[in-house]
């Protein structure tokens, strides 16, 4: 039986882990042994029900700072945290043995972590000498900021990888668009589609019922869910926030009591969120990819404000694509105001739209890519 072992360190918010985990349940699916390494802190709002992961001393950043990884206690993680982390991974490999070995994001992301994977793809190799390496990477990995970065990048691929899968739907918003790799790469990668969870009960949303505000698993988008606590003034209808962060208790209480109001509710980042997407009136949310492809199958109208933290592009980038589908309204947090942003609402709630077109099925087709691979590998 092929075994898969994903290795994954989501280090801002959740995405990256939620993505894991759902390709981790579709290996399994298939009739494969998954296991998942995961190296940021754990979730305790994210369902890993049906994968055997196993923790590592976490990482984490603050302010989207990717060059300045801390540890648990918020100092910088020192080269004996590094090396601790670096024994669990090799452990976690010897231990399991792996087919296939999947790196999430590196090596179009994560240069912080670039040591870490090599060593992982060491490991594996010293384990499994023909364990299939492949590379799992979102619609929009964040666009390299140099051309060396792309050539690195391609390098690794060439002398590292044996296959490229994109969780995301070429004819939509290609690789290409935010990554031209060159030419000879083209080979080994493959669009699976995007990876979205089973939807849940789909409802029309109801006139009377509330704007869900939400920013993710993770600290980002405080600055659209303190503006979302001011548009609940005087707005007509109910408004429910939902704060992601290792702090989101402490700073739902803060931001309710800065901004009281009736019709307003703060609280942490819940298990039932797409649930309640389903039935919401209007979304208001970042632009993450895990948020879009919740909202996908839905009729729930939405109001994407991109995360442009830091320079950060890749929300943007993926809001700029969706502008303009019935339903769904794109508006940059700078310049937007309370005001604005209630009044949006208003004239958005309980009017369904369409579904977005975009291709769901990547979980079981990247399954399928990931388990051709280590079968090709193993028989070369």
């Amino acid at each position: 039986m092929t075994r898969v072992l994903f290795l994954v360190s989501h280090l801002a918010g959740s995405g990256h882990l939620v993505r894991i985990l759902a390709l981790a349940r579709a290996v399994t699916a298939a009739g494969a042994v998954a296991r998942v390494v995961s190296g940021g802190r754990p979730l305790g709002h994210i369902g890993r029900a049906g994968v055997d992961l196993v923790q590592i001393p976490p990482l984490a950043v603050r302010d989207l700072d990717f060059s300045r990884l801390l540890a648990p206690d918020g100092e910088p993680a020192d080269a004996a945290f590094m090396a601790t982390r670096g024994a669990a991974i090799a452990a976690a490999i010897h231990a399991f043995r792996p087919d296939a070995l999947v790196t999430e994001t590196f090596p179009l992301g994560r240069r912080s972590l670039a040591a870490e994977f090599e060593a992982a793809i060491s490991a594996a190799r010293r384990v499994v000498p023909r364990v299939a390496v492949l590379a799992s990477v979102r619609d929009v990995p964040e666009p390299p900021s140099a051309p060396d970065r792309l050539a690195a990048a391609a390098d690794r691929l060439r002398t590292l990888y044996d296959r490229l899968i994109v969780h995301g739907d070429a004819g939509f918003l290609p690789l290409s668009a935010t990554w031209p790799l060159p030419a000879d790469l083209a080979a080994m990668t493959a669009h699976a589609g995007y990876v979205a969870e089973p939807a849940a009960p789909a409802e029309a949303p109801a006139p009377d019922g509330e704007v869900l505000v939400s920013a993710g698993g993770g600290d980002r988008g405080r600055g659209l869910l303190s503006m979302a606590a001011q548009a609940a003034k005087g707005s007509r209808l109910r408004w429910r926030l939902l704060v992601g962060g290792a702090d989101a208790a402490t700073e739902a209480s803060a931001l309710a009591a800065r901004y009281p109001a009736p019709n307003l509710a703060v609280e942490p980042a819940r298990a039932d969120y797409r649930a309640r997407l389903a039935r919401a009136a209007v979304s208001v949310s970042l632009a993450g990819y895990n948020t879009v492809t919740d909202l996908a199958p839905l009729a729930t109208p939405a109001i994407l404000v991109p995360d442009e933290t830091a320079g950060e592009r890749e929300q943007a980038i993926r809001a700029a694509a969706l502008a303009g589908l019935p339903g769904v309204a794109v508006r940059p947090l700078a310049g937007l105001a309370p005001g604005d942003l209630a009044a949006l609402a208003e004239a958005m709630a309980g009017r369904p739209r369409p579904p977005l077109p975009l291709a769901l099925d990547g979980a079981a087709r990247a399954a399928v890519l990931i388990l051709e691979t280590a079968r090709r590998k193993a028989a070369a």
